[in-house]
């Protein structure tokens, strides 16, 4: 004898919720950040804006260090202000 018993059907989203104001804040104070830095001078380094809507940041640089030292600015521009690192 075979017994089938139906699957429960289940649906979850996943949202991750952020100040965008916070994110406006971080996104200029690293953007300072890397202007004033001497060893970011003539150089392609840049954090940007990933859309017109502000959904994400884009990091550009020259080499792995580069960009892992924008992404260490931006990290530690979160951590000041209390927001989770989430990327």
């Amino acid at each position: 004898m075979l017994y089938s018993k139906p699957m429960a059907q289940f649906s979850f989203d996943i949202v991750s919720e952020y100040d965008k104001a916070e994110m406006n804040n971080v996104f200029d104070q690293a953007q300072r950040e890397i202007a004033s830095r001497y060893d970011f001078k003539n150089t392609p380094g840049a954090l940007e804006w990933l859309d017109n809507d502000k959904t994400g940041y884009k990091v550009t640089g020259s080499s792995d260090w580069q960009v892992d030292s924008i992404l260490d600015i931006v990290r530690k521009k979160l951590a000041a202000r209390d927001q989770a690192r989430k990327y």
